[in-house]
């Protein structure tokens, strides 16, 4: 099914650690293979301090739209800025740190209905 939708009409929902916007999934466009998702991560200092977390099934791609931030991945952190993109393999533990400031994120999703860890 085809569906359109813009970042500016975001709607956020909170989220530990962050708010969340569904642009693209079962249940915002019934979509039938994707989801996409405007993520801002909370800075650290103000509860954005989330625990690591892994999707066991699907890879998770991100791209940083505002911001400059790091990601963990397994042990190691890099750095990351505007126009970034990263994959993050299945089944492999990650989280995305905001050191301060906004930081804005799309993430994408290979399956229709995803969970909010």
């Amino acid at each position: 099914m085809f569906a359109k939708t813009n970042i500016s009409q975001a709607k956020f929902i909170p989220a530990p650690g962050r708010k969340i916007a569904e642009l693209i999934s079962a249940l915002a466009t019934e979509a039938e293979g994707v989801t996409c998702r405007v993520v801002e991560i909370y800075p650290e200092q103000e509860g954005g301090d989330r625990q690591p977390h892994i999707h066991p099934d699907m890879e998770e791609v991100i791209f940083v739209l505002e911001g400059i931030g790091s990601v963990w991945v397994e042990d190691h952190e890099e750095k990351i800025i505007p126009h970034d993109l990263l994959v993050v393999p299945k089944k492999v533990p990650h989280r995305v740190i905001n050191p301060g400031g906004q930081l804005k994120l799309l993430c994408f999703f290979p399956d229709e209905n995803v969970g909010i860890p």
